[in-house]
Formats: C-alpha cells, sequence, structure tokens
C-alpha cells in the first residue's frame, strides 16, 4: 500500500504553521534545510526517532524502513520499490531500526548535496 493512494488527514493545528510533509508520511520539517522523521510505535505511546536529514525524500525513505520492520507488508510505504529496495533490520528494536533507516536514507542522499 502507497501512501498516495490513501490522503493525509489535515493537522488540526490553528496556531501554528503546518510543519508536515505535504505527500510523506512520518516526514515534518525542523527548519527551512532540515527535516526529521519519526514512527511510532505498534501498540505503544512511545515513538522512535528516526533522524534528522537534508531532503525529505532521504527522509521518507527512513520512514519507509521502519514501516517494513515494524508493520510488515501491511504497511504504508512513501515509494512504490521500498520492498525491495531497502535493507530489513536485523531485529524490531529500536536502535536496530535506527541504525537501518540511518543506512538507507544515506544511499538515497543526492550526489549535489556531498
Amino acid at each position: 500500500m502507497l501512501a498516495s493512494q490513501i490522503p493525509k488527514r489535515r493537522d488540526g493545528r490553528k496556531k501554528f504553521k503546518e510543519t508536515r510533509h505535504p505527500v510523506y508520511r512520518g516526514v515534518r520539517r525542523k527548519n527551512p534545510q532540515k527535516w526529521v522523521c519519526e514512527i511510532r510505535e505498534p501498540n505503544k505511546k512511545s515513538r522512535i526517532w528516526l533522524g534528522t536529514f537534508p531532503t525529505a525524500e532521504m527522509a521518507a525513505r527512513a520512514y519507509d524502513v521502519a514501516v517494513i520492520a515494524l508493520r510488515g507488508r501491511s504497511g504504508c510505504l512513501n515509494f512504490a520499490d521500498s520492498m525491495w529496495k531497502l535493507p530489513i533490520p536485523t531485529s524490531t528494536t529500536a536502535k536496530d531500526i535506527q541504525r537501518t533507516a540511518t543506512e538507507a536514507a544515506k544511499a538515497f542522499r543526492p550526489a549535489k548535496l556531498d
């Protein structure tokens, strides 16, 4: 299932500026140059911090790694090719998911940022 097939709900905040990405799930703007990514653990209130990235696409790839690890095939992905292009963490612990998500995002780093 792709995130583009299911439209995102509008944010309920009226007082503050919207920081979420309009297309990618789990991605929001930290400042004009940075994008951050986190995911909520299933059946818990806690979140797994996936990192800060220079592009929204890198943050979306990191989110896809975490979705595959936590929700498997039933998860809602940002990219159609994520299921076979991205590495899968060895376990579902937060540290393994964070490490694998960071590695996957670095693989999709644009050449102009290097």
